[in-house]
Order: structure tokens, then C-alpha cells, then sequence
């Protein structure tokens, strides 16, 4: 543990001055990631959240005298960000039909802006980190023709500090960067799948309104 700990603060001293900015891009990075994925709760890695929309459409079309009582006991059952947004459309449906429209509208767009909060300054860390990988590259290679100016090129020993902070930096902007841009890829992805089954879920609702007020 000692000599990996030790490791890892040579080679963050061999990086040069961009490694504390790559680092803390990294840090941002994740931390808005992992907040975003707590968020969304247990529908960001659920693989059945169809199963709610499809268990509000059979409850919905089973039950016609408590269709809506049925439904919200249902999806009450299940966990994640899908059931608990239909369980208040179907609230709102039971309480107030004729407002729901305009409630699902005002909904729609604050849960989805609820689900890509910190989203865009994960995509920004994400783009810095090669960005400040990039600098250190310069910053080295500038560190690097400074050794040769003064000393030659006849001894490589004196130039591999330039050359390591080059490499260690470029290394350590793309270690950052790439998970972070293809977790990014992932959730941006999983927001899209939530928000067409919400929206989806929304529309059963407002259909089931319809035919029960036309009878």
C-alpha cells in the first residue's frame, strides 16, 4: 500500500503543474455523475421500468370502476423516479381531471430538468481534462527545449523530466476524460429512455381521462 501511495505521488509530481486542475476536473466530474445516477434512483440501472407504464396500462383497462386506485397502489410498489412521477399524475388525474394537461406539461419539463441537473458541467470537465492533459504537454516540451538550449542534447538524462511531465499529463487528461465522457454518453441515454416512458405513462393517463369523461 506504502509503495503504491508513493507511486502515485511521484507521478503526480512528474506530471508537472496541470495535475492538481486534471485532478480536480476529475473530481467534479464524478461527483456530478454520481450525484445525477443517486438522483434518478433506482430506475438509472433497472432494466423493467417498462413494466410500470405497462402495469399502469393493464390497470387502467382491468379495473374500471377503481382504475386510478388500483394504479397508484401498484406503482406505489415500485421504487425509482417513473413510478413516483405517474403515482402524482394519477393523483392529479383523480383529484383535479381537468387541470391535468396543463399539470403534466409544467411536470414534464421540471422532471426532466430535475434529472439533467449538473449534467452540461460534467460534459465541461470532461472536455477540460484532455484540454489541461494538452498544456502539460506544451509546458513540458517547452520544459524540455529549455534543457537543450542550456545543456545540449547529448545527455537525455537531464531532459526526461520535460519529456515525463509531457507524457504524464497528456496520460492522465485522457484518463480523466474518457470514462467520464462515455458514462456521460450512458446516462444521457438512460435520461432519454426515463423521459419517453414518462411521457408515455402521461399520455395512458390523459386518454384514460378522455373516454372516462365522455361516458
Amino acid at each position: 500500500m506504502y509503495i503504491f501511495i508513493e507511486a502515485l505521488q511521484s507521478t503526480f509530481h512528474a506530471g508537472g503543474v496541470v495535475m492538481l486542475p486534471i485532478i480536480f476536473t476529475g473530481v467534479i466530474g464524478f461527483y456530478y455523475l454520481y450525484s445525477t445516477w443517486m438522483r434518478i434512483g433506482g430506475d438509472a440501472f433497472r432494466k423493467d421500468v417498462y413494466k410500470s407504464v405497462e402495469m399502469l396500462r393493464k390497470d387502467l383497462n382491468a379495473h374500471r370502476d377503481n382504475s386510478l386506485r388500483f394504479a397508484t397502489k401498484h406503482l406505489g410498489m415500485r421504487s425509482g423516479i417513473v413510478s413516483r412521477e405517474l403515482c402524482l399524475a394519477l393523483k392529479m388525474a383523480n383529484d383535479s381531471p381537468s387541470e391535468y394537461r396543463d399539470y403534466m406539461q409544467v411536470r414534464m419539463i421540471q422532471t426532466v430538468q430535475y434529472m439533467q441537473q449538473g449534467t452540461h458541467i460534467i460534459s465541461v470537465m470532461a472536455a477540460a481534462a484532455p484540454l489541461l492533459g494538452l498544456l502539460g504537454t506544451v509546458t513540458g516540451m517547452v520544459s524540455t527545449f529549455e534543457v537543450i538550449t542550456l545543456y545540449g542534447n547529448q545527455n537525455p538524462v537531464l531532459m526526461a523530466d520535460g519529456i515525463s511531465e509531457a507524457l504524464i499529463s497528456t496520460q492522465s487528461g485522457l484518463l480523466v476524460a474518457f470514462p467520464l465522457t462515455l458514462l456521460k454518453q450512458r446516462l444521457d441515454e438512460r435520461i432519454e429512455y426515463l423521459t419517453e416512458q414518462l411521457e408515455l405513462g402521461a399520455t395512458i393517463i390523459e386518454n384514460f381521462i378522455s373516454l372516462r369523461g365522455t361516458k
